[in-house]
């Protein structure tokens, strides 16, 4: 069991066709402005849209934050541009551009930016990835090493990431997207983490992408809402979701986010919001 605040939910879509200017479409109006373009040469676009909203996010920062990505394939824009410069020139690849298209160089752009010195971490659960990542969160406030945490869910989707993506599931639907929450140690939730194998038998149809339910304090099980659903393989839609009915619970109330593998491992998270 975990405790934690949560202080802020975002999220970022965009459409993977691009613009004349090489901005995707659907880009909020003011990205430029607030994540500038310095350095840009070695950013790809989710490490644009994991710096938008965490520097969009303003507060009084600390230096001791931590920063953890979920994401399947993150950085994979960065690596296949480097690969293609180096293929256009002829050339074997360089390790001084290493440092700038590693899978975990969103985290560490995000780290540098903000000046957060506590854990950095990106990590790959695949669907599983929203409930892990929070996981991997929660875990790093509670050792309090780190009083604020910057836990961001998705993907980009490159031509190369959607190529890899459509050989599992030529069908599966793949938006890019970032959600974006600032979580804090404090009491105002609990959380409790599930992992299991489902039963080889289960014929029960489940969406790619998770699904998520709030659930009143002392609600029947008839009084339930019919849960969220995202059918699509992002988990940054369906983390969202479940991070805004976090946010509207009343004291006593619980949200609940479920994602299956296609191995037919599950897990989940129910947060539960505490009494004042």
């Amino acid at each position: 069991m975990f405790e934690f605040s949560l202080d802020r939910v975002a999220i970022c879509a965009v459409d993977q066709a691009q613009s004349p200017d090489g901005v995707p479409v659907g880009a909020p109006d003011d990205f430029h402005l607030i994540v500038k373009t310095a350095g840009d040469q070695f950013r790809d676009w989710f490490t644009r849209l994991c710096l938008y909203l965490v520097l969009q996010d303003e507060y009084e920062r600390e230096s001791g934050e931590t920063v953890i990505i979920g994401t399947e394939y993150g950085n994979f824009g960065a690596m296949a541009g480097l690969q293609r410069t180096a293929a256009a020139k002829g050339r074997l690849m360089s390790a001084q551009y290493f440092p700038n298209a590693l899978t975990s160089s969103a985290s560490a752009f995000v780290n540098l930016a903000i000046g957060a010195t506590g854990r950095n971490m990106t990590l790959n659960a695949a669907q599983l990835t929203p409930v892990v990542t929070l996981w991997q969160m929660l875990s790093a406030l509670s050792k309090g090493s780190s009083s604020t945490g910057h836990l961001l869910i998705g993907d980009v989707y490159s031509p190369e990431a959607l190529d890899d993506a459509r050989r599992e599931d030529a069908a599966l639907r793949c938006e890019s997207g970032v959600a974006y929450a600032r979580l804090r140690a404090g009491g105002d939730y609990s959380a409790r983490f599930d992992f299991w194998q489902e039963d080889a038998a289960s014929a029960e149809p489940f969406p790619a992408g998770g699904r998520a339910w709030a659930v009143p304090r002392g609600a029947a099980p008839e009084a339930v809402a019919e849960p969220k659903e995202h059918l699509g393989r992002n988990g940054a839609f369906i983390t969202a979701d479940f991070l805004r009915m976090v946010q509207e619970l009343a004291p006593g109330g619980s949200a609940v986010v479920e994602c299956r593998a296609t191995s037919g491992k599950r897990a989940s998270v129910t947060v539960t919001k505490r009494s004042s």
